[in-house]
């Protein structure tokens, strides 16, 4: 009897310390379902307390780390997100979504270099992915290597899975092969280009493109600037662009001031503008 009496001690001792696992665990998933419906809801605020209470349940979680970066980074954040992500990366060191999330809010942050070298290893782990493909194209053509930036459009294309995502890619394919002397594959992007495309999102690139196509007026598309701050950005870097690589560089440094004029300054746009505007200096 006093045998049976201890193992059912120890028993009883090891579901005490072990089960309160499992449920911390599934509490810290329902928390993280929660957290990314805040995050897909712009509601950041509410997402970060939320992401934090997962990893209070669960810090294992990569998952969660790489939530609280994006909403840090949507709070504008920026080194306590990349202290997120670096976080995630250790916990789940194969995962390349985590590189291309850190590696676009680098050039949000104007560190391109880092962007690269995070966006190359990413697109090495993982071929069928848009955002990485989208932001190692545009690091690229923000360093000036419109060539090479062109071609890894072409991987972003190949994974754009709506005309949201093709036209994306376009408004910055067009002008890389533009710059980049191949005139015939420039001229090819703009003509699938056509006003009735199902874009929503991406607005003010399809406007960019039929601007370029002589489609949209200077004044249609300017009007657009007054939308919202990323409108600002986007719009103006867009008809600058136009005005550049059309020889009208006065035109062009009026439109890329305006552009990084505003106050959303993580827009790429912005980012851009100020490129051009270092350069032309």
């Amino acid at each position: 009897m006093a045998t049976e009496g201890i193992l059912l001690l120890v028993l009883a001792f090891a579901v005490t310390t072990q089960a309160p696992a499992a449920p911390a665990a599934e509490q810290a998933q329902e928390v993280y379902a929660a957290a990314m419906a805040h995050f897909e809801k712009n509601e950041n605020v509410e997402a970060l307390a939320a992401f934090d209470r997962a990893i209070a349940l669960d810090p294992g979680r990569a998952d969660a780390f790489v939530g609280r970066g994006r909403a840090l980074a949507r709070l504008r954040r920026y080194d306590e997100a990349f202290d997120a992500y670096g976080r995630a990366a250790r916990l789940a060191p194969s995962d390349a979504t985590i590189l291309g999330y850190r590696g676009h809010n680098y050039i949000n942050v104007r560190k391109i270099d880092l962007a690269l070298a995070d966006l190359e290893k990413a697109e090495a782990m993982k071929k069928d992915d848009f955002g990485i493909y989208y932001h190692l194209a545009l690091a690229y053509y923000l360093k000036g290597e419109f060539s090479k930036a062109a071609d890894i459009y072409a991987g972003c294309l190949r994974t754009a899975t709506s005309d949201d995502d093709r036209v994306a890619c376009d408004a910055w394919q067009y002008p890389s092969l533009v710059r980049a002397g191949r005139a015939a594959e420039a001229k090819a992007v703009l003509d699938r280009i056509t006003p009735d495309l199902d874009v929503t999102e991406n607005a003010a690139y399809l406007d960019r493109l039929l601007l370029f196509k002589g489609v949209r007026t200077e004044e249609d598309v300017a009007a657009q600037m007054r939308a919202s701050p990323l409108n600002l950005s986007t719009v103006g870097y867009g008809i600058g662009l136009w005005h550049l690589l059309n020889d009208r560089p006065d035109k062009a440094r009026e439109y890329f001031e305006k552009a990084s004029s505003g106050e959303y300054w993580p827009a790429f746009g912005y980012v851009a503008a100020e490129v051009e505007l270092s350069r032309m200096r």
